[in-house]
């Protein structure tokens, strides 16, 4: 897979300066004394490469870098080798933050923006992935998606003294936030940084999901379309494109006969025998519509009074309905309903049976008729709420009636004075020798074809843009199939190459991390690919330091043993003796840098740490040595300014 080293490092501006020696591969140790500027080389590398570094964040009022912020017209330059090929990487600070500026071996100079501002559009990220040989994958949480990028793998590369050293990974510019810093996320990281098929299997999993979107999409849209066309009157779906086509040609071939029947009647005249007839005809009709109107009348008439006799029963059972109650509230406060009970004190009585309450010999049974108990008046008072239902379904049903007559009346009115309209015409026609009745016949009769094959070609116009949604979702949901069973064919190969990776990788961190901690007697990856030392039992802080640093090393050794390994076997460690670590034990951690330099060729490590914090053997690997007398920053002479000036004035006469 590709590889990442950095060869320079160029700072610029109008106050300051800073030129790196040209880096080799393997190790390479920067030292330097406090405030001589070793976290700011880092931090330039880091800005080179497309990643957000909050001292160079202006925008803040606090912890910005004083001296870049005061100068002008400055710029990171980085001379980077990918894959073998040398690229120069060109950031500006003030302007173009967004923007970084990759000039190629062959003299090609191309831009990317770093923050993905379009979706089509090709960032920073996206070109040096693509170089790296790891696919630009999209990942999915929820409702989110976002695409991975350079800077969530090189939370993996840069070992930086900002982040916790109880956390393995480096914080995330936006801290602890739920979707990109979650845990989920730190798997893909670290999944796609030990296993080449890991990209493409994300890769997929992320056009499975972009496709899975896209589907229901175009199936909301399509259910979405076939409720407004049914809306509109069609229902589309039931459409048959055949039958419309024919219908179609049927009403063509009409016109075009009506059209050739229109002229020759522009062109003769009428015969008697002829006009009688049609005189005739529109006689028949008018006395129909007139004794369908008739009819219609009496009926609407019938249908008022059936509608007002129901709304006075309705009237009269809710009056009987408001009674009842009345009666049964008052039975509840009084116990009103007894045939034992005196009409004048409604005292209780002993009553013999088959006699009243007066001594006089009843019939029991019609003497019980005029009492009711609750029950009872509660099932009249049902019954009776049941009626009023039942009569306001009928009183909507005579309305409806109504309705239906008056459009049937009104039609008929519209028809009866066309028929008049087209006797009168006649009448002036007999005057003139013409046939100007006819002729408007037909003319309305052409209308009426012509609606019918707008109507048919409304109907062909809304049916294709159906098939072409229906076909969108079809072509959607087989996609989908086909992806799924790549998916499925590619997960076993993946879960096997992921069990192996997991277990080598566990291996080589134990071995590592013993040699570095001799109180380390078991370590092991939990479900989250992070480490667990001795069960998980409490250990000193200190001891951290070593857990994450050879957490960074473990993956450039695995890239260096494996080469179909995504990680670009490059790391940039950042002043590791701030973290709380004493100098055997720190010693120790470096040390085990010697365990990967067989393969020294294949591999860069750069190390920012104090004058002389590092293994007496290390010494032959320091590239730069930073003190208070010769700063990283240096402050450029008037010889340099006006060199400068000379130069720019002389390109811009060219």
């Amino acid at each position: 897979m590709g590889s990442l080293a950095i060869k320079k490092v160029i700072y610029w501006g109008d106050k300051y300066q800073y030129s790196s020696p040209e880096f080799e591969m393997g190790l390479q140790i920067i030292q330097a004394s406090n405030g001589a500027g070793k976290t700011t080389f880092s931090a330039f590398i880091c800005y080179g490469l497309g990643m957000y570094v909050r001292q160079f964040d202006f925008k803040k009022k606090s912890d910005i870098h004083n001296e870049v912020f005061k100068d002008s017209n400055n710029y990171v330059l980085l001379e980077i080798i990918l894959n073998g090929k040398l690229y120069q990487l060109t950031r500006y600070f003030h302007t173009q933050q967004n923007t970084i500026f990759v000039k190629g071996e062959d003299g090609t100079e191309e831009s990317y923006p770093i923050y993905r501002t379009n979706k089509e559009d090709e960032t920073f990220s996206d070109w040096i992935l693509t170089k790296l040989g790891i696919e630009v994958c999209e990942i999915y949480q929820g409702i989110n998606k976002f695409k991975i990028n350079f800077s969530d793998l090189f939370r993996l590369i840069h070992y930086d003294q900002d982040t916790s050293p109880t956390k393995i990974f480096k914080e995330h510019r936006n801290d602890n936030n739920f979707v990109s810093d979650s845990t989920t996320v730190r798997k893909v990281i670290f999944e796609l940084l030990i296993g080449h098929q890991f990209s493409e299997y994300y890769a997929l999993m992320g056009e499975i999901n972009k496709i899975e979107r896209e589907k229901e999409t175009h199936k909301a849209t399509l259910d979405s379309y076939i409720d407004m066309a049914l809306k509109m009157g069609y229902q589309v779906n039931k459409l048959d494109p055949e039958e419309l086509i024919n219908q179609l040609s049927e009403y063509n071939q009409q016109l075009n006969k009506l059209n050739f029947y229109r002229e020759s009647l522009k062109k003769k005249r009428y015969d008697s025998i002829q006009l009688n007839n049609h005189v005739l005809q529109l006689r028949n009709e008018l006395i129909h519509v007139e004794t369908r109107y008739s009819e219609l009348k009496l009926n609407k008439r019938n249908t008022s009074l059936e509608l007002k006799d129901l709304l006075q029963l309705k009237e009269d059972i809710i009056l009987e309905v408001t009674q009842i109650k009345k009666i049964i509230l008052a039975h509840q406060e009084l116990n009103l309903f007894s045939p034992n009970t005196c009409p004048c004190c409604l005292r209780d009585v002993s009553r013999k049976e088959n006699h009243c309450i007066c001594g006089l010999p009843i019939d029991e049974s019609q003497y019980e008729k005029f009492f009711y108990d609750s029950e009872e008046y509660l099932d009249i008072l049902k019954s009776k709420q049941k009626s009023v239902e039942t009569i306001e379904t009928a009183i909507e049903s005579c309305k409806e009636e109504l309705s239906h007559i008056e459009d049937q009346l009104t039609r008929l009115e519209l028809e009866k004075e066309k028929i008049i309209s087209q006797l009168r015409q006649i009448e002036k026609d007999i005057k003139l020798n013409a046939n100007d009745s006819e002729l408007n016949a037909v003319n309305e009769k052409i209308l009426e074809v012509k609606e019918s094959i707008q109507d048919i070609e409304q109907k062909m116009t809304l049916y294709e843009k159906y098939a072409e949604l229906d076909n969108n979702l079809k072509d959607a949901k087989e996609q989908y199939a086909d992806l799924m069973q790549r998916l499925k064919r590619m997960e076993i190969g993946v879960k096997v190459l992921l069990e192996e990776q997991v277990s080598a990788f566990g291996e080589v961190y134990t071995q590592l991390l013993k040699e570095a901690d001799e109180d380390v007697e078991t370590a092991e990856l939990d479900e989250n690919y992070m480490p667990v030392i001795n069960g998980g039992v409490y250990r000193q802080a200190s001891s951290n330091v070593a857990k994450r640093f050879i957490f960074f090393l473990t993956l450039l050794k695995m890239s260096i043993e494996n080469e179909d390994m995504p990680f670009p076997r490059f790391l940039l460690i950042d002043t590791p003796e701030n973290l709380g670590i004493d100098k055997e034990n720190l010693d120790k951690c470096l040390s085990q840098i010697i365990n990967v330099e067989e393969g020294a060729s294949k591999f860069q490590i750069i190390l920012t740490t104090g004058i002389g914090k590092y293994p007496k053997e290390f010494g032959k690997y320091v590239a730069e040595t930073l003190t208070t007398q010769k700063k990283l920053l240096k402050e450029r002479t008037n010889e340099q300014k006006t060199e400068a000036e000379r130069t720019e004035d002389e390109g811009t006469e060219d």
